[in-house]
């Protein structure tokens, strides 16, 4: 998944981001804050020149305790 940009077309426009992860879970940031990720989320891209991908810092931390030879923790 990644970041989705959008004009809201309101009385006042102003711009809207959706961060999406891979597992479902969204956070939307309005306004100024539409261009600064959500805290605790990692936003890259995989590749140079694809689309950004946004990780929630759930799937952050299990990739983290993946790395470390941990037991991930389940999603709730």
């Amino acid at each position: 998944m990644g970041v989705t940009y959008d004009l809201i077309d309101a009385p006042y426009p102003y711009l809207c981001a959706v961060y999406r992860c891979r597992c479902g879970a969204a956070v939307t940031r309005h306004g100024d804050e539409a261009g600064v990720q959500p805290p605790g989320w990692h936003v890259h891209a995989a590749e140079p020149g694809e689309s950004d991908e946004a990780v929630c810092p759930e799937c952050v931390a299990r990739s983290e305790a993946g790395e470390r030879g941990q037991t991930p923790p389940r999603p709730a």
